[in-house]
């Protein structure tokens, strides 16, 4: 067995090299641009991959996109879920959205389908789903050491970034998945993306305070608090109930 968050098996045995989907595309994998690891009830793992038809030799072979795999993980009672889970539906539903609205700096749907996994997966009989999506120019503002860049640039990208944003917010979909790991940047084009909609909110509503958004997703630094139960989010009536005295 695996570690918690590290899921036993190795992806390779099981899942499919090349895959067909429902309207009849078929997609190769590449390689793995994350570990494969556990999330609540599943695990997962994204690949490059680039489409597969022995018969064209154009250009569109070299496309590349992202495929994300998720595959069911057996619970304390080995239940099986028919699938998808609520956050691959979320994610679904999103990126058809952005698609159909044409909107750019997010992933959007190419084709996605649910099988069953084989008797050398992670929980055979479980579901298993893939979905292909578009590929984003850039690498995450973790990777580039967003940090260490000058205030300047730093500059640049918040104010690309809150532009995105804004335009997400406007279709009604508030990401809460808040980090540095979810936001591209293409430093020739100056273009901000945002990644991973497995996790938000639907509502109608601005943003409130943009300085407060770009904290929330490390783009921005955070005065010091005051205290330490502030900075655990905790009020002071709390922070006494569990005897955390203000110094």
């Amino acid at each position: 067995m695996g570690s918690d968050d590290t899921p036993s098996g190795n992806p390779e045995d099981f899942l499919e090299s090349i895959v067909e989907f429902p309207d009849g595309s078929r997609f190769e994998r590449l390689h793995a641009i994350t570990d494969f690891r556990k999330d609540p009830g599943e695990a997962r793992i994204l690949y490059l991959c680039r489409r597969h038809d022995p018969n064209d030799a154009g250009d569109g072979q070299d496309e590349q996109f992202v495929m994300k795999v998720k595959a069911q993980w057996p619970g304390p009672q080995n239940l099986y879920h028919p699938g998808p889970s609520p956050a691959t539906n979320a994610e679904l539903k999103v990126l058809q959205l952005f698609r159909d609205q044409k909107v750019e700096g997010v992933p959007h749907m190419v084709t996605w389908k649910q099988t069953v996994q084989p008797k050398d997966g992670v929980h055979p009989g479980g579901y298993l789903v893939y979905t292909v999506m578009t590929l984003l120019p850039g690498r995450t503002l973790w990777d580039l050491g967003y940090w260490s860049r000058t205030e300047d640039e730093r500059t640049v990208i918040q104010e690309a970034f809150l532009s995105k944003l804004k335009t997400i917010r406007q279709l009604g979909i508030a990401p809460y998945d808040c980090a540095l790991r979810n936001v591209l940047w293409d430093d020739d084009q100056k273009q901000a993306s945002i990644v991973d909609f497995e996790h938000y909110r639907e509502i109608d509503a601005p943003i409130d305070d943009e300085t407060t958004e770009l904290q929330r997703w490390g783009l921005k630094s955070r005065p010091v608090p005051g205290t330490w139960y502030m900075e655990w989010g905790l009020k002071a009536k709390e922070a006494a109930e569990i005897g955390i005295v203000d110094r």
